[in-house]
């Protein structure tokens, strides 16, 4: 009977804590606010834009030791 009684108690543990565990995950994710769609195509768009609209400054190779 004591074993049954464990089992029992466990189980209910067990539910106990996946029921914290999912209501933590969801109030994790109520918290957070949506990404805009638009700030986030303008973010992407300064990304692959951002290099294009900049020249590059390279290094000048003179004297430079290992020329082919």
């Amino acid at each position: 009977m004591n074993s049954l009684s464990h089992l029992y108690v466990t189980a209910h543990q067990d539910e106990m804590l996946n029921l914290a565990a999912n209501e933590r995950l969801a109030s994790q994710f109520a918290t957070q606010r949506p990404i805009r769609l638009g700030a986030a195509l303008k973010s992407v768009w300064s990304l692959l834009t951002g290099a294009a609209a900049r020249p590059l400054d390279l290094p000048k190779l003179t004297n430079y030791p290992y020329r082919g």
